[in-house]
């Protein structure tokens, strides 16, 4: 970089003015051959939305079937298994992977279990989740879980069987038509990125290839193909396959120069900046989490991720404010409720998660800098002074990069930012003073979770209680991992999720949070755990209550009281429940109990491949915190 580039860099006055200006001029200065050559290199030009295919490896086969074909897309893709559940109408699939070496098909107990494990899957192990479920009740019961993992923006092809086209609209068994039964095309259509019902088998290759790029692509979610049972089985007269992995996948454009500038520029000369991560840095922090990690230490700028991003960002480092949005942290409330001059988001949607049911401190920052792969996720609930739509491991490396170069505004200022974020202080949780006999304190037993996230576990956490008391008093660091389904909130989801990751992750200790309200939905997938030897942990909070909406009530009408049987589960035999489907059962009754258990249950799961459940007895009169969605829901019934 020249000298005269730097002293004009390095002359942008401290004060929050400078951000005042537009974002069209901060961008159009000119940058120097030096930057161009330091940067333009990598944040320069888009990739291309797809790689070459001939540059990636393709090959022609003859006459290939099209459940074969369908196979050997997967192996390219690195699949080893894919979860359904078998019906006459995929029989071809399930003959053929029976056969197969190595992938397995993994029978669940239920299809939405089924689609629940490859979500777990894939976003355990970053490649294609694949559910392959019959037609009729198959694909209707597997709904919930391939729309869950599209709102996540999860890959994930659902394969789904239909009747042979020639008994098409004679009312045949499970018939999947817009002739007769469910239509199942145009149902998933309205839960997938895309949704297509295959009519030949030399078509075929065409449409698997754009549902493979529509998962993985960008945004990437779930697609579905409907494929009649007679198709699955006739051959693909000249079949091009891959070779390698990876050649359906979008590559991200990456951030033009000027705006990593502008972006740079208005953080180093704020007041009070805020970096807010979600789950779309998920993979950029994985890579370039050393080179974030020396930027926001140099320039001291606080973190705060979403409840889906947690554990992005250590939540032990002093800039950590911890999750920020429903059931987040007091210091990263009160760091938004002080003010905020410019925000970075980076790979959020802003949704009511992440904000805290779109709360009015958010409203407030008038600088907001919003990064995503997709463009239809930026200006959705704030304005945005400078849109990014490009990968956020590009901003993340080009703001790093401009950061050594050019260094923070100054001392002063950044020695202010660290005593802002210093000044704030977690106040204790508050608890009950009485202790409940039989029963343990949800946020002792978080308290004592907490000792045990390891640096080879994956938590897979549920919707309901467990999301916030998990959210707000767990402290989370890579490489432990955390997922939520925050899109489209399905609680049962850990029962499966935690199967499929352990299955595609089986060197990681993988644990799952739930609610026992969840585990009467999907518990049953035990079964599925113990017939393949899976050795996950489950870990079921049980207050004998839908607790959350229990809760919820309350804050709106207090003439019932918590005990109230209305949301009463019945007080089920949980430990015998889990028992009976070839799990080992655990009770913890008292503080301490699951300090002692956990080791030794993670050390069977490992040794044993039995799936461990432990049952925690939980205090019901503690309220949860979400403050925020407790009040929404009061304030939208008033």
């Amino acid at each position: 970089m020249s000298t005269s580039s730097l002293a004009e860099l390095q002359s942008v006055p401290s004060s929050t003015k400078r951000t005042e200006l537009s974002v069209e001029a901060l961008r159009h200065e000119a940058p120097t051959a030096g930057q161009v050559n330091v940067l333009e290199a990598r944040h320069g030009d888009p990739i291309p939305m797809y790689g070459d295919a001939n540059a990636r490896g393709f090959k022609t086969v003859e006459d290939l079937s099209v459940t074969d074909c369908v196979i050997a897309h997967l192996e390219a893709e690195e699949v080893d298994a894919v979860f359904g559940v078998p019906g006459g109408n995929i029989a071809p699939f399930q003959q053929a992977l029976r056969k197969h070496a190595s992938m397995r098909f993994i029978i669940a107990s239920h299809e939405s279990g089924a689609a629940f494990m490859a979500d777990g899957y894939a976003r355990a192990t970053g490649k294609l989740g694949v559910c392959m479920v019959t037609a009729g009740p198959g694909a209707t019961n597997a709904l919930t879980g391939v729309a869950s993992a599209h709102l996540d923006g999860v890959p994930l092809l659902a394969i789904s069987g239909n009747v042979p086209t020639e008994r098409v609209g004679l009312m045949a068994l499970q018939e999947s038509s817009s002739t007769h039964g469910v239509n199942t095309v145009e149902m998933f259509r309205q839960a997938c990125a895309s949704s297509v019902g295959v009519g030949d088998a030399q078509s075929f290759q065409r449409l698997l290839a754009r549902s493979l790029r529509t998962a993985q692509g960008l945004p990437g979610g779930a697609a579905h193909l409907s494929i009649p049972a007679n198709i699955a089985r006739q051959p693909i007269h000249r079949a091009t396959v891959p070779t390698t992995r990876g050649a359906f996948r979008a590559r991200p454009p990456s951030a033009p120069f000027e705006d990593l500038r502008a972006a740079f520029t208005m953080l180093r000369t704020a007041r009070r900046p805020l970096i807010f991560l979600g789950s779309g840095a998920r993979e950029a922090m994985g890579q370039h989490g050393e080179a974030f990690n020396a930027f926001i230490t140099q320039h001291g700028i606080p973190v705060a991720t979403s409840v889906r991003a947690k554990g992005l960002f250590s939540e032990r480092e002093a800039l950590s404010l911890g999750v920020l949005g429903l059931a987040g942290s007091k210091r990263s409330e009160t760091y938004l409720r002080d003010g905020v001059d410019v925000l970075l988001v980076l790979g959020s949607r802003l949704g009511e998660w992440a904000t805290r049911s779109f709360h009015k401190h958010f409203q407030a920052i008038h600088h907001v800098i919003q990064v995503d792969v997709n463009a239809a996720n930026i200006g959705q609930f704030l304005p945005v002074r400078l849109p990014i739509v490009a990968d956020v491991g590009s901003v993340v490396t080009g703001l790093a990069e401009l950061g050594q170069m050019i260094g923070p505004s100054s001392g002063a200022r950044v020695q202010e930012r660290w005593s802002q974020v210093m000044a704030l202080k977690e106040p204790a949780p508050h608890v009950r003073a009485a202790q409940a006999e039989g029963m343990v304190k949800p946020q002792q037993l978080m308290a004592e979770l907490d000792k045990h996230l390891g640096p080879d576990m994956d938590l897979y956490i549920d919707m309901g209680n467990c999301t916030a008391w998990t959210s707000n008093m767990l402290h989370v660091t890579p490489p432990t991992r955390v997922f939520y389904p925050c899109g489209l909130s399905s609680m049962g989801w850990s029962c499966g999720a935690v199967i499929g990751g352990k299955l595609g992750r089986p060197e990681r200790a993988a644990v799952a949070i739930t609610g026992d309200g969840a585990f009467l939905m999907n518990g049953v997938e035990m079964l599925t755990a113990s017939r393949y030897r899976v050795g996950t942990v489950t870990i079921v909070l049980n207050d004998n209550f839908l607790g959350t909406v229990n809760h919820g009530e309350h804050v709106q009408d207090r003439s019932y009281p918590l005990e109230d049987e209305f949301y009463s589960l019945g007080n089920p035999d949980l430990e015998r429940f889990s028992e009976s489907l070839g799990a080992r059962a655990y009770t913890v009754t008292a503080p301490g109990e699951l300090d002692a258990l956990l080791p030794e249950a993670l050390r069977r799961a490992d040794e044993t491949g039995q799936p461990q459940v432990i049952i925690a007895r939980i205090d019901y009169r503690e309220v949860p915190p979400y403050g925020e969605r407790f009040a929404a829901v009061a304030s939208d019934a008033t």
